[in-house]
C-alpha cells in the first residue's frame, strides 16, 4: 500500500512540477504547512472557509484515471482515502488542533460518499466560452469543474435560509478561484509570436475572455441571489473578477516558471486579503511588465 502511496504521489506531484523537481516539490509541501499554519494562528477570520481548503480533493478525483486501475486492488478505497487524508494533512491538524471534532469526521465522511459515488459518463458539454483562450474549455473538461456549480448553488441555499453570509462569501471566493486556473495553462510561445496582435492588444483580448467567461460562471449565482433577493450581495459579487484578471497579468511576467508565478499570485492575493485591498494600487506596474514580457516573447 505504501508503495502504491509513493507512486500516486508522484503522478500527481508530475502535474504540478518537472520531473526529479524535488526543491519544488518540497515548497509546495512547505507552502501547505505554512497556509495551514497561517490558518491556525488566524482561525476565527479562516473559520467559515474551512471547507474551501478541502475543495482541491473533490475536483482532483473527479477527473482522476486512474481509478480503474486502481480497482485492481481489493483495498483501492482505502488507498483512495489515505491519500486524500494525507493531501489535506495540515488542515485536518488545523481542525484537530481547534477542538472541531464533529466537523472532521463531517470531512472524512464526505470523502468516503465521493470514493463510493459512480462514476457520471456524462455526454460533452458544450460551455459558451469565448475561444480566444481555449484553456477555459480544455481545463472544464479536464477537472471537471461544471461538478462543483451544484455544490455552489446549495451553499447558497443554505446561506440564505440559515442568514450565514460567510458562505456566500465562500462562494464567490470558489467561483474566483475557478476563473483562476484557465490562466494557469500557457499557450505554446509560436502561439504568441506568430500572432498578429502587438503585445497591448494581445492582452487585451485575453483579459477580454476572462472577463466574458467569468461573467458566464457567475451568472447562475447571480440569477439564484436575485431569486432570493440579495441584492447587496450582487454588488460584492463584482471582486469575484479580480482574481482572475490580474493573474493573466501574472501568467505573461512570469510565463516561463509557472510555478514561480503560483506563488507570486498567491502572495499578491493574500496580501490584498490582509492589507485591504491596497496591494491592488500596483496592477498598472503588473500590466507593463506583462507587457514588456509579451514584447520579449514576441520578438523571439
Amino acid at each position: 500500500m505504501i508503495k502504491i502511496l509513493h507512486y500516486l504521489f508522484l503522478v500527481r506531484f508530475r502535474k504540478l512540477v518537472s520531473k526529479d523537481d524535488h526543491l519544488a516539490v518540497f515548497l509546495i509541501v512547505l507552502l501547505y504547512f505554512a497556509t495551514a499554519f497561517l490558518v491556525y494562528k488566524n482561525y476565527e477570520s479562516f473559520r467559515n472557509y474551512m471547507p474551501l481548503f478541502f475543495v482541491d480533493i473533490i475536483a482532483y478525483h473527479l477527473q482522476r484515471r486512474d481509478i480503474e486501475i486502481l480497482k485492481l486492488k481489493k483495498n483501492y478505497k482505502t488507498i483512495l482515502l489515505t491519500e486524500y487524508i494525507i493531501y489535506s494533512l495540515p488542515f485536518y491538524l488545523v481542525l484537530a488542533a481547534k477542538k472541531e471534532f464533529i466537523v472532521i469526521p463531517g470531512i472524512l465522511l464526505f470523502k468516503i460518499l465521493l470514493i463510493n459515488a459512480p462514476r457520471l459518463n456524462l455526454k460533452i458539454v458544450r460551455y459558451p466560452f469565448d475561444l480566444f483562450n481555449i484553456h477555459w474549455h480544455i481545463v472544464f473538461r479536464t477537472y471537471k469543474l461544471i461538478y462543483v456549480f451544484p455544490f455552489l448553488l446549495a451553499l447558497i441555499y443554505v446561506a440564505v435560509i440559515y442568514k450565514n453570509e460567510n458562505l456566500i462569501l465562500l462562494v464567490f471566493f470558489v467561483l474566483s478561484f475557478i476563473a483562476c486556473i484557465p490562466s494557469f495553462e500557457r499557450e505554446k510561445r509560436e502561439e504568441i509570436s506568430i500572432n498578429p496582435f502587438s503585445a497591448g492588444k494581445y492582452l487585451f483580448y485575453q483579459l477580454k475572455s476572462t472577463f466574458i467567461n467569468t461573467t458566464y460562471l457567475i451568472i447562475p449565482v447571480f440569477i439564484m441571489l436575485c431569486f432570493f433577493q440579495q441584492w447587496e450581495k450582487l454588488l460584492f459579487a463584482l471582486i469575484i473578477f479580480i482574481p482572475p484578471l490580474v493573474n493573466v497579468f501574472f501568467k505573461y511576467i512570469y510565463f516561463d516558471n509557472n510555478f514561480l508565478h503560483q506563488i507570486t499570485f498567491s502572495f499578491f492575493i493574500a496580501s490584498n486579503i490582509f492589507l485591504f485591498g491596497i496591494p491592488i494600487l500596483v496592477v498598472p506596474f503588473i500590466y507593463k511588465k506583462a507587457i514588456e514580457k509579451l514584447n520579449i516573447i514576441k520578438t523571439c
